[in-house]
């Protein structure tokens, strides 16, 4: 049993690095701001905490002593993550995949600002990042307020250029 689980984490490592190392290949070749515009650049160092997030997020949907309503919650953002069908589609470098990230950070948030002491607890110790998770939640929904009128247009952009 414990061989599986150590292939398990390998794995889980070699995609995160996979997922890394494409995501600094994309920052080094200049295709980040070439296809979506500079706004994406602010959200790279945040999109490497996504498989995180999904941990907390199924970590807590897994808890017996969670409510119902933050299931329900939790459920919207991991269905939003499986599925094919996205706000910016995943063929986007990078782009593709921060609309993930916005989901799980917009609902975690409503998440945090709705429950008691001791479930922000929970959710702090099932926090399996590095980064402190309330503080992370509070910058990354700082900057989708801020960033939230460029990405329209950069998808727009992005879209004209594919068909020239």
């Amino acid at each position: 049993m414990g061989n599986s689980i150590k292939k398990k984490e390998k794995k889980y490592k070699d995609f995160y690095q996979k997922l890394r190392e494409k995501i600094n290949k994309w920052i080094k070749e200049g295709r980040l701001n070439e296809k979506t515009g500079k706004w994406t650049d602010r959200f790279v160092q945040y999109l490497l905490i996504l498989p995180d997030i999904v941990h907390l997020m199924i970590k807590l949907l897994v808890d017996k002593e969670v409510s119902s309503l933050i299931k329900s919650y939790i459920l919207m953002a991991l269905v939003y993550l499986i599925s094919p069908i996205d706000i910016i589609p995943d063929f986007i470098p990078v782009a593709g995949f921060i609309d993930d990230l916005l989901v799980s950070v917009i609902i975690l948030n409503k998440i945090i600002n709705t429950v008691d002491i001791q479930m922000l607890y929970k959710i702090k110790t099932y926090w399996a990042g590095e980064d402190d998770i309330f503080v992370k939640v509070k910058e990354i929904t700082s900057l989708i307020n801020e960033l939230s009128s460029q990405i329209p247009k950069s998808i727009l952009n992005f879209m004209k250029k594919k068909k020239s």
